[in-house]
């Protein structure tokens, strides 16, 4: 059986559960510790999949040349980007840390990590958002549960 602060560990690197809604559960087991792990998680997420996803595009863009479907995925991958220019001028990476710091379903780092691809952010640029985002986002879910903790009396 896996001890429920190990699970916690390994949960928050998921798609979908994420540091963010590991780190309650880190900070009950391990405290500062805990907290620390959560960031050091959301950070190495941040770096795993900005270069991850740009290297599968590089590998897509290589496909796409020999494979018509994902010629046509190219193409439509490239259309939002262009649609999507202006508001990578306007809010550059801030506008995508923002939105991986919401902390609600499908705005963690894992879709942060596709918008920047559909944007067309650099790869520092992704990282440094989708870090930032996701450090936010594990600050905010501690702080949140911490006061609901507090107001419920646990």
């Amino acid at each position: 059986m896996v001890d429920k602060c190990v699970l916690g560990l390994l949960l928050g690197l998921l798609p979908g559960f994420e540091p963010r809604y590991a780190a309650p559960l880190l900070i009950a087991c391990y405290g500062a510790v805990g907290a620390a792990a959560a960031v050091a998680e959301a950070v190495a997420l941040a770096a795993a999949l900005s270069l991850l996803v740009d290297r599968l595009w590089g590998l897509l863009l290589h496909a796409s040349r020999r494979l018509r479907p994902l010629s046509v995925l190219v193409a439509r991958v490239e259309k939002a980007r262009a649609r999507a220019s202006g508001l990578v001028e306007r809010y550059e990476a801030l506008g995508l840390a923002l939105f991986v710091a919401v902390p609600l379903p499908v705005t963690g780092i894992y879709t942060g990590a596709a918008v920047a691809l559909l944007l067309g952010l650099p790869r520092r640029a992704s990282f440094a958002a989708l870090a930032a985002g996701g450090v936010a986002s594990v600050l905010l879910t501690s702080l949140l549960a911490g006061g609901a903790r507090a107001v419920i009396g646990g």
